[in-house]
Order: C-alpha cells, then sequence, then structure tokens
C-alpha cells in the first residue's frame, strides 16, 4: 500500500517497473480506477490542488515507485518553465483521454470499451499487428472498465470469435490494430 484514499497528498509518484492499482471505495466494495505501469505517474492533479488523495494507491506486483516531495515538484517548476509546460501538456493529454473514456462509456458497447482500452495501450502509429499484456488481474480491469470479471471475459471471446483479437492468458495479440480501431469506433 502506498496511501489511502482520503490520506493527504505528499507528491507525485513515478512507476520505475511493476504495476499499480489505483482504486476507491464504492457502494459495494472496491472499485478500480486505474492500473499504473512503468513510464508512467500519478498523484499530481490532487497534489497541485493541495487536496488528500481521491484514491488509493497498491502495488499488484513487484514494483518499484518514486516520489518526489510535493515541495521538490512546486520549486523546479518555478525554476523551469520547460519543465511546466511538460506537465501541463502531460496533464492536458490525461483529461483528453479521460474525455474520450467518457465518450466511450457513455455511447459504446462492453466490447467497444474494451477495445478503446486495448487501443490505448498499442503504441501511437501502430498499424499492424501488436501485443498487449494485460497489467492486472481480468477482475481488476473489469472493475476498471465497470464490467463483471465474467463478462469481461465473455467479450474478448466474442472478440477472439470476430478475429479481433487472440488470447492468451494475460498477452493478447490483436492481428490488425487498423481493423480493431475501425470496429471499435464509435457512430
Amino acid at each position: 500500500m502506498l496511501f489511502r484514499q482520503g490520506e493527504p497528498s505528499t507528491g507525485l509518484h513515478a512507476v520505475l517497473y511493476g504495476s499499480i492499482k489505483l482504486s476507491m471505495r464504492a457502494a459495494r466494495g472496491e472499485r478500480v480506477v486505474d492500473i499504473v505501469g512503468p513510464g508512467h505517474s500519478f498523484g499530481e492533479p490532487v497534489m497541485f490542488m493541495e487536496k488528500p488523495y481521491i484514491v488509493s494507491a497498491t502495488a499488484l506486483a513487484d514494483s518499484l515507485v518514486l516520489q518526489v516531495a510535493k515541495e521538490a515538484v512546486f520549486a523546479e517548476l518555478e525554476r523551469s518553465p520547460q519543465l511546466a509546460r511538460r506537465v501541463i501538456a502531460a496533464l492536458s493529454q490525461r483529461i483528453e483521454g479521460l474525455v474520450r473514456e467518457v465518450e466511450t462509456y457513455a455511447l459504446g458497447s462492453a466490447a467497444k470499451r474494451i477495445a478503446a482500452w486495448l487501443l490505448r495501450r498499442v503504441p501511437p502509429g501502430a498499424s499492424g499487428e501488436a501485443t498487449v499484456t494485460l497489467p492486472a488481474a481480468k477482475r481488476q480491469l473489469a472493475s476498471q472498465l465497470n464490467l463483471s470479471a465474467e463478462h469481461f471475459s465473455r467479450v474478448l471471446r466474442e472478440l477472439a470469435a470476430r478475429g479481433l483479437v487472440e488470447a492468451r492468458a494475460r498477452r493478447l495479440r490483436i492481428p490488425d490494430v487498423e481493423r480493431l480501431r475501425a470496429w471499435s469506433e464509435l457512430p
């Protein structure tokens, strides 16, 4: 456990290796909000707003997470306008991604949500074959996508039957990224 929902924000966190589950308390237990992997960070929004953490952070596997104290981040942002622009750009990308995610949740079927989730994990510009390794158990990913674990598995079988993915344990092969992207587009 890195921190719990409601604790004071201490800074930003960068995942060097491993995976971190961000979750919140819900009416029926826990709701997975995100799973953060290597090269990604979390905790910035509440750090800038100087509010308590809105999620809990738990390592799902052996992980190394670098915590940068908010005082150090604020001091460096004042010294470096270039860093400030990169932080603003990164947060803007997250907002754009969340807006697209909300659109998918509002308008898309479970299959479209899973396809969109998979496509967000494919390197930008990829068009041929790609492989996505699930960063956590299907049950946790299903929670993140607001699905039951059974429904998540059923949808993966449906996508496989359509030839859009091939599932082997936690590795999903996408034979044709462009075909999956075209299929998943909302009307």
